[in-house]
């Protein structure tokens, strides 16, 4: 199963992008992706693998 989602920030925001980009890995290696679908019942999904 594939749940797409995107977050951004504006062109030329590079400090803005660098935190961004941190901030999804580390919410994804903390495993608070995937306790959020556990939690909310979504079966057959998988997190991305660190660095997509």
């Amino acid at each position: 199963m594939v749940i797409n989602r995107a977050m951004g920030v504006p062109k030329g925001r590079t400090a803005a992008q660098a935190w961004l980009s941190a901030y999804i890995e580390e919410m994804k290696a903390t495993g608070f992706v995937a306790n959020a679908l556990q939690r909310h019942g979504i079966e057959g999904a998988a997190v991305a693998p660190a660095g997509r």
